[in-house]
């Protein structure tokens, strides 16, 4: 590798003639690496942690793949001798790439049970103003 001349030098002249001269290389800082979400989380949470035996982990281990979602995963957690911040990143991973996301439909579903659930006078009231219907959706479109 050709040493990195002060363009000042006599030395710069030369080194430009054979063409070898180089910028210097700033190192930059790199972002951290996305989270894939078909990486094994409960590995990655679990393998960095001091103060965990083996069983431990194989019992986190076997409780995080063995769980559907955040719900199921929260109540087997309860059970398992671990720290609470082990739980809680479990937790978070579980509910994070594993628990489904509602669709725009789901909400508006969600939306409508509520109304049939309300007190007939104040849907009344409601269905005789239409500008009601109107702000609930433009909020639901909000939510995205």
């Amino acid at each position: 590798m050709a040493p990195i001349v002060n363009p000042r030098s006599s030395q710069f002249a030369e080194f430009m003639a054979h063409g070898i001269v180089r910028a210097p290389i700033q190192p930059t800082a790199q972002p951290p690496a996305p989270i894939s979400p078909v990486s094994d989380h409960a590995f990655r949470i679990l393998n960095g942690r001091d103060g965990l035996t083996q069983d431990q982990r194989a019992d986190a281990w076997d409780v995080y793949y063995q769980s559907r979602h955040s719900q199921e995963l929260a109540q087997k957690l309860a059970n398992i001798d671990a720290p609470e911040q082990v739980k809680t990143d479990l937790w978070n991973a579980k509910r994070q790439f594993s628990d489904p996301v509602p669709t725009p439909m789901d909400r508006v579903e969600q939306a409508l049970h509520r109304m049939a659930d309300l007190d007939p006078n104040v849907l009344e009231s409601m269905e005789s103003k239409p500008n009601i219907l109107k702000s609930l959706m433009s909020s639901l479109q909000g939510e995205k």
